[in-house]
């Protein structure tokens, strides 16, 4: 009977802990998100109009909220019947359907006329969306340096591993480049390389820093291999963040098939995905100095450089998300999965 009346109790106040029918003495579980949350869907799914026009909402993504809503009611009720024992099984159902809005809130139709100056932003969680720059052994060089501006919102990694522009190919040989973040909290930006000493259990020749903690401000990233110094090198708005020395050259792709490269999710392994925005991507077949990283940071390419592999500035909606030529004219990218361009106000 006691347990029956504490149920009702709070039931009829709406929740703002779990109920533990568990255990006496076992942790109370904080539940009330579950409960904003299914507040915020159901005002979106009340409020929005679904159609294919601009400020509308498509078919697929009220559908998907809706199966969202399914799914956090369902939690709810498990919170209700007391089957909860940690929190992190509560919180499991809140980034779920944080997820889910965050995914429908980007889904309202904003056309962007080709030429118009825009932002792009990825989002890779959970594989969803990529930027295929196709094969090329030209993106593996001996000496490269990689470049962009970028930056990321909150939530933007949810593994401990998530790619940001990658080449890597496993397993042993590993094979190619990868610049990528490291942990949920406090992340690490890291530029790793496969090479011929590269340990089995994945421990390669890496270098790192602490990422800028400031979501949605964008700034620049730079990683360096020099194949003759035998050395890497991390840069963050154009100053040296890391370094270390290399005992081996790193291995480069040789097939068609080993030389992807993709942004936001790893070529060979999907599950190493992340979420942002991306701009001035350029990738250099020598290895850049301080001072020609500065430089880089404010110049534009324009394709005709030498030392220059490929260039994607992203700053304007393309002609045709699925066949953008970089400035160099021999490669060229398309955008996979879920992304969306915003209009640059003027």
């Amino acid at each position: 009977m006691k347990k029956l009346l504490l149920f009702l109790t709070a039931s009829i106040l709406g929740f703002g802990s779990c109920v533990d029918e568990v255990r006496s003495g076992a942790q109370e579980l904080d539940c009330s998100r579950l409960y904003e949350l299914k507040t915020q869907i159901e005002e979106r799914l009340q409020n929005a109009t679904v159609g294919i026009e601009d400020g509308m909402y498509p078919e697929s993504s009220y559908k998907e909220l809706e199966a969202a809503l399914e799914a956090l009611n369902r939690g709810i009720s498990e919170a209700r019947a007391g089957m909860f024992i940690l929190q992190f099984e509560v919180d499991n159902y809140v980034l779920a359907a944080q997820k889910a809005i965050n995914l429908f809130d980007d889904s309202m139709i904003a056309s962007v006329a080709p030429g118009t100056p825009a932002e792009l932003f990825v989002n890779g969680v959970d594989r969803k969306g990529y930027i295929d720059f196709g094969s090329s052994p030209d993106f593996t060089p001996a000496n490269f340096t990689v470049e962009a501006w970028t930056k990321y919102p909150d939530g933007f990694i949810e593994t401990t591993f998530g790619s940001f522009i990658s080449t890597f190919v496993s397993p042993l040989p590993y094979k190619g480049w990868t610049l990528h973040y490291w942990g949920t909290a406090n992340s690490l930006l890291r530029l790793s390389i496969g090479s011929n000493n590269a340990n089995p259990d994945l421990t390669l020749p890496t270098i790192y820093a602490a990422a800028p903690s400031a979501c949605n401000e964008w700034f620049h990233v730079a990683g360096v291999f020099d194949t003759s110094a035998k050395k890497m090198s991390l840069y963050i708005d154009g100053e040296l963040r890391a370094s270390a020395d290399v005992a081996d050259a790193m291995v480069p792709c040789a097939t068609e098939e080993e030389c992807r490269m993709w942004a936001f999710v790893e070529p060979k392994d999907k599950s190493r995905c992340m979420s942002g925005y991306i701009r001035h991507f350029r990738l250099w077949n020598k290895a850049k100095s301080e001072a020609e990283i500065r430089e880089l940071m404010q110049a534009e390419a324009d394709g005709t450089e030498t030392d220059l592999v490929c260039a994607w500035d992203f700053t304007t909606k393309p002609e045709d998300d699925e066949n953008i030529p970089d400035k160099t004219g021999r490669h060229t990218a398309k955008l996979v999965g879920v992304y969306k361009w915003t209009a640059l106000q003027e």
